[in-house]
């Protein structure tokens, strides 16, 4: 990785492990480092750092090598290649049972220069995998010392260097080669990593330097077609490859849309933002990573490619140097403000945090873009420490592709301590001799990060389990190329891991606590111009279940993995798998059945078949259960809500607050039939009124409207129901902000009378005095008397998160409303809270209305209404402790019994924040500067001890005592909550503990209590800021329609972006299962807040409601979308 100057534009996140070891069930561990000894593997990549050469001169001197697996001598035996940077690269032939000899010196290799990727090919055809060498060097390394290296397989374990000869010496800085056909040729391809030597900031997203020196063409990625005679033609430019300088790291081809050509991906350090190149069909190649990603890790390192869920569709695993520990988190934490977060989105990049990102694909849309949901850390993947290589793989032969991560570097050149010694340095020595020399004292002393690889156990619902210490492979290395290989051939795939200043190491997979599971191998025979097959796709059907591998061995770190495609089988009975699909990169087309278990099967494309039928016209077509549709006419809007700076006002904030609300309303005003919409103003914005035309388009009616008057308020919410009982629905708005006093006149809710034909005049008499933020207005009788009373949501305390602030119960006198607060509802005063949602239901069953309510640092809180007060039966109610995020509510009868149940919509398991009865994350909110203002304190609790989520940097800008007592951030890393403050002062503070963030359905029992459980997996991907039940496919039962995101995070926390909208299909017991986009047609990608269901001629609309972007439509396409 490149340090120096480019670690002060580090902005790093601050998160807990949610991949800690668990205790395993077998005795043995599933692998056994075996013995250089035993091996007779002795390579080491040694590198010894001097005055002159260390990481502040080269700042990749310790970026590592990989190690490529591979038959070169068609034994049957997968040998083993090391690269190596100032040594000797190596090559060992495996002579069984695990013991290999090095024939380096006999196969003619010689390297004498930094050789850093390894990539294994048969490039001439002759039947026997040839060795081609990336290169690279310090920046003052000359370009003819940089030449890659092709080494010919001659067929008796010698090689001859050919490089010239095909036109492939690139002198660049390489980091890997990957082959590929690209174009469909017939003819392999490369593909050039670079990484460039020159040291620039995040300028732009072209990698500009911060001075005027042009750019180094040494450093760029290159594309070279193969000619089909032996040549290869750098086409570069005009296959579209970016001419953009950058830190590349990691790189994988592989179908991403399934479309059958090889798409490119590239993982780049820092800068400039990765690449995704789809390819085109044409030849050229188009970067779609901003379009298809909304977020990458921001010191992008290895990544690999694989379908880990198997649903059809490649995933992304991409590395970065986020520390498992929150105590050494915080010793890399930095501070970005939101103001330069948004300059950089502002120059071109897009979303980048310091955490391993998995970019979960789910498929395509109609027009075929890919879906990717970043879930990193739902999945347990997120922190893996300083790591390099990523590679998945069945290891326990379960059908399910778990994953490796190799970690480690000698230096940690990323400490803040560190990087404020240099920093400090620099401004006090007298000379730059000086500085030199105090320098390399400094980094001379400078701890390493020598740690333990992380192995995770695929758990099959889109999460891992750390399986490190059971699975035996927790030895501290500096470890980088890695790659698998079943090198004793049972059936078992084993790792080689290649280390700085250590010997590499082998690690035998032995099957324990799996030995009863099956497998599949495969080795494909291609044609003569690309004998391994590479580009080919896999198939394995088994027991209703498919696998898919796409067929390239460049994965990881700078590495080659085994050409032997792997299945895992599980411990199904049976001797054979189902069906075996093979697509050819030349579209032929292999199927097999009923193929035998447990062996390896060769498979030569001489016999597959043509391609097969894949005229659209003759597949069934799936008819989605919703198509989107165009805006509605005249409806072209973008809510865009309060443009003030939360940050600016508590620094510590999780997100910008006032990016929460959006305010829309849906009701038919004109009594037409059809619903007319009001979209809510922000301060000097007036809110709108849409009225509908009998042929569905929307004319706005806003000349003479009283919120004309009122656009001084900021609007929270809005609903329409009928406040004076005359047949017409009136309009109430709620107000709110994050920066006025709490006693201000502009959070005064405000009703609007309508007149008939769409006019409104506002009552000034109509309701009681509000001088409260609110939302969650929520209609309903709760006396009986035939009219609407509101129970209106405290939603924000101003300028003091996340303090609770009142409720009110207005009731209806006629059209006058009385806060009755306190006489029928005290709890709702005093216990108060932060409401996003409400619910009337009759959960007593003694038909009066009963009130649910939810809300931020809230349990769900039930009262009960007895005829004269509401009361707070909520411990009554048989649930767990739920204090949560809670952000939406929705009733209906999902099992069909008759009694009302709810979803709760929390923040949801894919968020930086975790939360468990043995870690609870909390806050504690106080005047910590005693300047009448309030400072927030997240905390997470480990072993019954809280300690600040935030580092030095952060808390010591926000806390002026914390950044006075400590001025080294290991000091402050460890330090318990009650350490940093007293006991006097924590008792001041408002205290929370979140119970848990998980999305929840509870079901009535039907005796006032009820049962509740997690929603599925995929719920859990996101906030729901918002759900409709609905029977969308017209089973009698309702289905639960979801959505929701959290785009504007604080800076250093990644974003909630994942969600993309999803249907979950009832089966009217309670339960839900995903329906995937493909089967649903519903996709809400942007920061959906909202959803309605609008009646239009055509039937109802499902509208999703976003903010700073046009709502998405969609239209249910059953025959009963009437309902």
């Amino acid at each position: 990785m490149a340090i120096h100057t480019r670690l002060i534009f580090i902005f790093i996140i601050f998160a807990l492990c949610l991949s800690g070891c668990t205790p395993g069930d077998q005795a043995d561990p599933l692998f056994r480092e075996l013995s250089s000894d035993h091996t007779s593997i002795t390579f080491n990549n040694a590198i010894v750092s001097n005055d002159t050469l260390n990481a502040q001169t080269d700042h990749f001197l310790y970026n590592g090598a990989g190690v490529a697996a591979g038959d070169i001598n068609n034994n049957g035996l997968t040998d083993l290649f090391f690269s190596g940077n100032f040594v000797q690269s190596r090559l060992y032939l495996n002579q069984g049972n695990m013991e290999f000899q090095d024939i380096t010196e006999h196969s003619g290799i010689q390297t004498d220069r930094r050789v850093t990727g390894v990539s294994m090919v048969d490039l001439n055809g002759n039947g026997y995998l040839d060795i081609y060498l990336s290169v690279s060097g310090a920046p003052w390394s000359s370009p003819e010392n940089r030449r890659n290296l092709l080494y010919l397989n001659n067929g008796d374990n010698t090689f001859t260097e050919a490089a010239s000869d095909y036109s492939i010496d690139d002198p660049g800085f390489t980091t890997h080669a990957i082959f590929l056909d690209y174009n469909k040729s017939g003819y392999l391809d490369l593909f050039l990593l670079g990484n460039s030597p020159e040291e620039f900031g995040r300028g732009d997203t072209g990698g500009s330097f911060s001075g005027a020196r042009a750019p180094n063409p040494y450093g760029l990625d290159r594309l070279y077609r193969n000619n089909g005679d032996g040549t290869f033609t750098d086409v570069s430019e005009d296959a579209g490859i970016l001419n953009r300088l950058g830190y590349g790291l990691g790189v994988v081809a592989t179908d991403l849309n399934n479309n059958g050509w090889p798409d490119i991906y590239v993982s780049n350090d820092i800068t400039p933002n990765d690449v995704l190149y789809m390819n085109n069909g044409d030849g050229t190649f188009t970067d779609k990573a901003a379009e298809y990603l909304k977020h990458t890790s921001f010191a992008g390192m290895g990544i690999d490619i694989a379908d880990f869920s198997n649903n059809g569709w490649a995933d992304i695993m991409q590395t970065d140097m986020m520390p498992v520990e929150l105590e050494d988190q915080k010793r890399m934490s930095g501070s970005t403000s939101y103001s330069a977060f948004q300059q950089l989105r502002n120059q071109g990049y897009f979303p980048h945090y310091n955490t391993n990102t998995l970019q979960f694909n789910r498929g395509t849309t109609p027009e075929g873009d890919i879906i990717f949901s970043e879930i990193g850390r739902m999945a347990g993947v997120a922190y893996t420490d300083w790591s390099w290589a990523a590679l998945f793989a069945d290891f326990d032969n379960d059908g399910l592709k778990d994953l490796f991560v190799s970690n480690g570097y000698p230096k940690a050149v990323n400490d803040f301590d560190y990087l404020s010694d240099m920093h400090r340095v620099r401004q006090t020595a007298d000379s730059p001799d000086q500085i030199k020399q105090r320098e390399l004292e400094i980094l001379e002393n400078l701890h390493s990060y020598e740690i333990p690889n992380h192995i995770f156990k695929n758990n099959g619902d889109l999460t891992f389990t750390d399986k490190t210490s059971q699975w035996g492979i927790d030895h501290p290395r500096f470890s980088y190329g890695a790659a698998y290989a079943d090198l004793n051939n049972n059936g078992r795939l084993d790792l080689i891991i290649s280390n700085i200043n250590s010997t590499a190491q082998i690690y035998e997979n032995t099957g324990a606590g799996s030995d009863e599971n099956g497998y599949l191998q495969i080795v494909l025979d291609g044609d003569s111009s690309n004998r391994q097959g590479l580009g080919s796709r896999i198939i394995l059907t088994h027991n209703g279940v498919k696998q898919t591998i796409y067929h390239t061995p460049y994965r990881g770190y700078m590495s080659t993995v085994d050409h032997r495609i792997h299945f895992g089988l599980g411990d199904s009975a049976g001797d054979t798998v189902d069906s075996l699909e093979i697509y050819w990169p030349d579209d032929r087309y292999q199927l097999l059945t009923d193929v035998e278990k447990n062996q390896v099967l060769t498979l030569s494309q001489a016999d597959a078949d043509s391609k097969p039928d894949t005229n659209p016209d003759q597949k069934p077509k799936i008819q989605p259960l919703l198509e989107p549709v165009q805006p509605i006419n005249g409806f072209d809007i973008t809510h865009g809500g309060s443009r003030i700076n939360d940050f600016n006002i508590q620094t510590t904030l999780p997100y910008k607050v006032t990016s929460q609300n959006i305010t829309i309303a849906a009701g038919d005003i004109t009594g037409n039939g059809l619903d007319d919409i009001y979209i809510g103003g922000s301060a000097d914005t007036a809110g709108k009124l849409y009225l509908q035309q009998e042929d569905g388009e929307f004319i706005e009616f806003n000349d003479f409207q009283p919120w004309e008057r009122d656009k001084r308020y900021d609007d929270w919410d809005a609903h329409f129901f009928d406040a004076n009982g005359n047949g017409l629905l009136d309009l109430y708005v709620s107000s709110g902000s994050f920066r006025l006093s709490n006693v201000s006149e502009l959070l005064q809710d405000r009703l609007y009378i309508n007149q008939g034909g769409g006019r409104f005049i506002r009552d000034e008499d109509a309701l009681p005095n509000i001088n409260t933020a609110t939302a969650a207005i929520t209609p309903g009788d709760f006396n009986g008397n035939g009219r609407m009373d509101l129970f209106i949501g405290g939603r924000l305390s101003q300028r003091n998160y996340p303090h609770p602030v009142r409720s009110y119960i207005l009731r209806n006198d006629g059209g006058r409303f009385t806060d009755v607060t306190e006489s029928i509802a005290p709890e709702l005063i005093h216990t108060g809270g932060m409401v996003t949602d409400a619910v009337w239901i009759d959960f007593t069953g003694n038909n009066t209305p009963d009130l649910v309510t939810v809300g931020e640092w809230m349990p769900i809180r039930f009262y009960e209404n007895n005829g004269a007060q509401f009361n707070d039966v909520t411990e009554s109610m048989n649930l767990p402790p739920s204090r949560g995020w809670w952000y939406s509510l929705t009733s209906g009868d999902i099992n069909n019994n008759g009694h009302t149940d709810l979803i709760a919509g929390n923040l949801g398991l894919n968020f930086t924040y975790k939360t468990s009865p043995e870690s609870r994350f909390g806050v504690y909110a106080g005047d910590f500067n005693e300047n009448w203002r309030t400072e927030l304190i997240f905390v997470q609790e480990i072993d019954g001890i809280e300690y600040p989520f935030h580092g030095l940097a952060k808390l010591g800008n926000s806390i002026n005592q914390l950044g006075y007592s400590y001025d080294r951030f290991e000091d402050f890393s460890n330090e318990p909550i009650h350490r940093l403050f007293n006991r006097e002062k924590l008792d001041q503070a408002l205290h929370y503990q979140v119970d848990t963030f998980a999305s929840t359905v509870l079901i009535n029992n039907g005796d006032g209590t009820f049962a509740n459980a997690e929603l599925p997996t995929k719920a859990q991907i996101s906030p729901i800021n918002d759900s409709i039940l609905h029977d969308i496919d017209c089973s009698g039962t309702p289905d639960l329609i979801i959505a929701g995101n959290i785009f504007e995070t604080e800076p250093n926390i990644p974003r909630a972006d994942a969600g993309k909208g999803l249907i979950l299909r009832g089966d009217g017991s309670g339960s839900f299962s995903p329906v995937p986009l493909v089967e649903s047609g519903f996709h809400a990608p942007e920061d959906a807040k909202k959803l309605l269901k609008i009646n239009t001629p055509e039937g109802p609309v499902l509208l999703v409601a976003n903010h700073n972007s046009t709502p998405n439509l969609f239209l249910p396409v059953n025959s009963c979308r009437g309902q």
